[in-house]
């Protein structure tokens, strides 16, 4: 059961909600860090940084901190 779950989620986009904090990670390394989700747009995510403003990323780049 769990590689059926694991499967999907290759072909899902995930999604993220206002507020969860996250990480951008690109090409296997982390480009920033603690960053808090504004809002996700058809463009992709609209993440505010502490520092550093904010920028749209897309959801395939971001990594949820738990």
């Amino acid at each position: 059961m769990s590689f059926q779950l694991f499967l999907k989620s290759l072909f899902t986009e995930p999604s993220f909600k206002p507020g969860e904090r996250v990480n951008h990670i690109s090409g296997g390394s982390i480009k920033r860090t603690d960053g808090c989700v504004v809002a996700k747009t058809e463009s992709g995510v609209l993440v505010e940084w502490p520092r550093g403003g904010s920028s749209m990323i897309p959801a395939t780049e971001l990594s949820v901190i738990e």
